[in-house]
């Protein structure tokens, strides 16, 4: 496990590193980008990063985590505009164009995250308290189906998606009470867990008022 996992990373970081490479480094007009000559100077960091992670070196593995922080944000947000246009933009059967839909994309996105992560802690982990893996397998199995009604613009979806943010609340501060062992796993359950909570939460707040006029009105 431990060279698959290196493998990867080394072929990652090389890849960053070619595509760095390949970059033209002359816009329109002839001139030098910035950006891109910008790019070019980190060959030197990455081209060490590679080194110290190729000889298992402590520093090698803390510059190839915070290379992968630190770039993908970036490329997140430099093809956010172009990779829309290309998937959401095409769709036929809802608009995901309105003022609120980045944020229910975002909800989407964070707790398909969450789904994944129940599913391992579901799968993978030994629960010491075995009413923890009913709970979490029920909230899995609902927050499946509120991501499917949800990316088809269903308010049943939203409101079932809100529903498992809530009750993940207790039931997630009994099971890292309960069942971690040391810090390391309580960071990884929060950065696993929280984005899909809060971005859950906000589209309820965001979305309250329509809600509630279709509910009244139903």
């Amino acid at each position: 496990m431990f060279r698959t996992r290196k493998a990867i990373a080394l072929t990652a970081l090389l890849m960053l590193g070619g595509l760095i490479v390949t970059a033209n480094p002359r816009g329109p007009g002839g001139t030098y980008e910035r950006a891109v000559v910008a790019m070019w100077v980190l060959l030197a960091p990455l081209a060490i990063t590679i080194l110290g992670l190729a000889r298992n070196r402590p520093w090698g593995r803390w510059m190839a985590v915070a290379a992968g922080i630190a770039v993908l944000p970036w490329a997140t947000a430099l093809t956010c505009k172009v990779m829309f246009d290309g998937y959401e933009g095409r769709a036929k059967n809802v608009d995901w164009s309105g003022r609120r839909m980045s944020l229910v994309r975002w909800t989407i996105i964070c707790n398909v995250v969450s789904a994944l992560g129940l599913y391992l802690f579901v799968g993978a982990y030994d629960h010491s308290i075995k009413w923890h893996l009913t709970v979490m397998a029920a909230l899995l199995l609902g927050l499946i189906v509120g991501v499917l009604f949800l990316a088809h613009q269903r308010t049943i979806g939203l409101l079932l998606v809100a529903l498992c943010c809530f009750c993940f609340v207790p039931v997630g501060v009994d099971f890292v009470w309960t069942e971690t062992t040391d810090a390391g796993e309580v960071i990884l359950f929060a950065a696993i867990f929280a984005p899909g909570i809060l971005t859950g939460w906000a589209s309820l707040f965001v979305f309250a008022k329509p809600l509630w006029a279709v509910l009244r009105d139903s």
